[in-house]
């Protein structure tokens, strides 16, 4: 198997990331040596040839969603007619203010029910991830998720909400984002199910 290696000054600890139409990637910390990084690598050798069969798995799958129809732009699922003679480049200018407005009451919403205060809240286009938040509580969603079921996007707002009081993937997150929103593990479902084809999604004009 091809590994490319990174390394990143930002990088707190070496990190394998990969994804449907992403190539396998070692993310790496400076001053981590070859010799470590190579025994990392062997020591997740199953975990990564397991996520590669998945990987390829979902980049094999037709696309069920039916987002390719040419003239539409999608809100929660929902087709609507787009603004005749809109440019792909403006669709997407329009489906990221759409974002920003959504996910910002989402945010507002959600935050003030679980008691925690946010920072700056970015509308971006990341390859793989859905949302994001960083050690200053600034938030970021990829403006995609407005296609997507809003009880979706919802879930990806809380997880990041869920990061202000516990900023990793600990056990411990985890309980506060069972507690936060119970349905969570649905919304992530739907997610690996379905999120390939958010991301290969390229809005077509009439």
């Amino acid at each position: 198997m091809s590994v490319r290696v990174r390394e990143s000054a930002r990088a707190r600890k070496l990190r394998v990331v990969l994804g449907p139409r992403r190539p396998l990637e070692a993310i790496v910390p400076r001053r981590v040596t070859d010799r470590q990084l190579d025994r990392f690598l062997a020591e997740h050798r199953p975990w990564i040839a397991r996520k590669l069969r998945e990987a390829r798995a979902i980049a094999a799958r037709p696309p069920r969603l039916g987002l390719d129809r040419p003239g539409v732009v999608w809100l929660d699922l929902r087709p609507l007619s787009a603004e005749p003679g809109a440019t792909p480049a403006a669709i997407e200018r329009w489906y990221r203010t759409e974002a920003r407005r959504r996910i910002g009451l989402v945010a507002e919403r959600e935050a003030a029910r679980l008691g925690v205060e946010h920072g700056a809240i970015g509308i971006r286009d990341p390859r793989t991830r859905w949302g994001s938040c960083s050690s200053r509580g600034n938030l970021s969603f990829s403006w995609r998720l407005v296609i997507a079921p809003a009880r979706v996007l919802e879930y990806v707002v809380i997880h990041e909400l869920c990061h202000l009081r516990e900023l990793n993937h600990s056990k411990r997150f985890y309980r506060v984002l069972d507690e936060a929103r119970p349905t969570w593990r649905e919304e992530a479902a739907w997610l690996r199910e379905h999120g390939q084809e958010l991301h290969d999604y390229r809005a077509s004009p009439a």
